[in-house]
């Protein structure tokens, strides 16, 4: 690491700690650390995920695949296994300390970890999901709220009864502490944006979520 590099990131470090940062700056530290973190597998795949997209490979890859055959097969599988998250909040936490104790730096607290996956599920909402040798695109990502959580939610289709329906399905999640959501039923259903394009910004320090007024 040169002395630009090693400035550069004790600059995305203090804004950080301060909480002084919204999604864009997650993604330039991304851009920035994606080479020197190939020893650390959450951070290499999440960087691959953010940064190539539809065109990840790897884990991510076979995950989105395995979600796939878990969906395609929902009618035909006795026993229906379930989907997790392609990562959780503690191996986030994780993956994160270990690469900033890589560069010096003192853990995060598990706040600005939340804060993190936040970003990272607005980063990734309205990418592709693609399938096979051919890429063939089999479904999409989309940003989804609850008044409990914040999702990145999987949309694919399944074919049930001679017709194909819509299934959705958590592929990221984290715990609400940003805006009030009112639940839509007693589940707490989240709503789902596949139109709009959310954003996560910063004011005073405070991330927010320009999500449409909701009810």
């Amino acid at each position: 690491m040169d002395k630009k590099q090693q400035q550069l990131i004790e600059y995305y470090y203090n804004k950080f700690t301060e909480r002084n940062f919204d999604e864009k700056d997650l993604y330039s530290f991304l851009m920035l650390v994606k080479e020197d973190s190939r020893d650390n597998t959450v951070i290499t795949e999440l960087c691959n995920f953010v940064i190539h997209r539809e065109k990840c490979t790897g884990y991510v890859k076979d995950y989105l695949e395995e979600c796939k055959y878990i969906i395609t097969n929902l009618e035909k599988v006795k026993g229906k296994k379930k989907i997790e998250d392609i990562f959780s909040f503690k191996e986030i936490r994780n993956g994160f300390n270990a690469l900033f104790s890589s560069y010096g730096f003192e853990k995060l607290s598990n706040e600005i970890i939340n804060d993190f996956i936040l970003c990272t599920i607005s980063l990734l909402q309205s990418v592709a999901l693609v399938s096979g040798s051919l890429n063939k695109e089999v479904g999409h990502l989309s940003f989804a709220a609850s008044s409990k959580e914040v999702f990145l939610m999987g949309n694919m289709k399944t074919l049930s009864k001679g017709r194909y329906i819509p299934v959705t399905f958590p592929v990221l999640s984290v715990k609400n502490i940003y805006e009030k959501v009112t639940p839509q039923d007693s589940y707490d259903t989240p709503y789902l944006f596949n139109d709009e394009i959310i954003d996560v910004v910063n004011l005073n320090g405070t991330l927010v979520i320009t999500f449409p007024e909701i009810k």
